[in-house]
């Protein structure tokens, strides 16, 4: 579990790829890191100090700026506390590992950040972030009063096929769906929809495929969120981490941006 809310990569992992030139050119870009040796000297800050040097490291990580993926795992690993913070209040909700779903919020909000709009308390405006896309996953009705938990599930599986067949794409009663058929539903749904293509598709049926293939992995570090995942994917298709990391995070965007008119029209 501590190797997912770090992000795969452990922090003396990280500080020796950060080390040295890296942070040469990370406090270039940065000033306000420049009074820090190190990002070990990032992980002993606390109050308005780790506000501005997390803030720093959200600037260098944004896809508008750097685009660098060292940078939001710094990020992620400073945050951990409330990623296991968040899960402990959440986990009443899944019976999937609530860490692995939190790290996946959080890891979304820190690439998202908007730090034009949120120059101050990234810290706490990341945390408001991750909580509350937790608790539209697992609680998705208007109220956030009930205990209803979506999951994610297998594209390939027979309802996937029957849905797409449709006429009216209309599924009654999809709670007496498994969980993973109800997701194959929602991405039968999407693509009806025009929100995914067969590329996006593409895409998540290999990240979800590796929850097969990666039996030796902990559950916990496969799957679409999974930056392990993205990092095999990437290796198969002979593309950068980078270019199939920001892929899967527009299609999650979009799949997520189209759920509450999902659950209106078919669930």
């Amino acid at each position: 579990m501590l190797k997912l809310i770090q992000g795969g990569i452990s922090p003396s992992e990280l500080d020796a790829l950060v080390a040295g030139a890296q942070w040469d050119h990370w406090c270039r870009l940065e000033p306000t890191l420049a009074s820090l040796n190190s990002l070990a000297d990032v992980r002993r800050l606390r109050g308005e100090q780790e506000d501005a040097a997390l803030l720093a490291l959200l600037r260098i990580a944004s896809p508008q700026q750097g685009d660098d993926y060292l940078a939001a795992v710094a990020v992620l690993h400073q945050l951990g506390g409330s990623i296991r913070t968040i899960a402990r209040k959440h986990a009443h909700l899944t019976d999937d590992d609530a860490e692995g779903i939190v790290a996946g919020a959080m890891w979304d909000a820190i690439r998202s950040y908007d730090w034009r709009k949120h120059p101050h308390r990234c810290v706490a405006v990341i945390y408001n972030d991750t909580r509350s896309a937790v608790r539209k996953m697992l609680m998705p009705d208007a109220t956030r009063w009930r205990d209803d938990r979506v999951v994610l599930l297998n594209p390939q599986s027979w309802p996937f096929d029957a849905s797409a067949e449709s006429d009216s794409g209309e599924v009654s009663r999809l709670d007496h769906y498994s969980s993973e058929d109800q997701l194959a539903v929602f991405l039968g749904w999407a693509a009806r929809q025009g929100l995914v293509d067969e590329q996006d598709l593409g895409l998540l049926v290999e990240l979800l495929a590796l929850d097969r293939a990666n039996v030796g992995i902990p559950k916990w570090l496969r799957g679409v969120c999974s930056m392990s995942a993205v990092e095999q994917v990437a290796a198969d298709r002979g593309q950068c981490f980078k270019s199939v990391a920001r892929a899967r995070d527009r299609v999650v965007a979009k799949l997520r941006e189209a759920a509450p008119q999902f659950l209106d029209e078919v669930a």
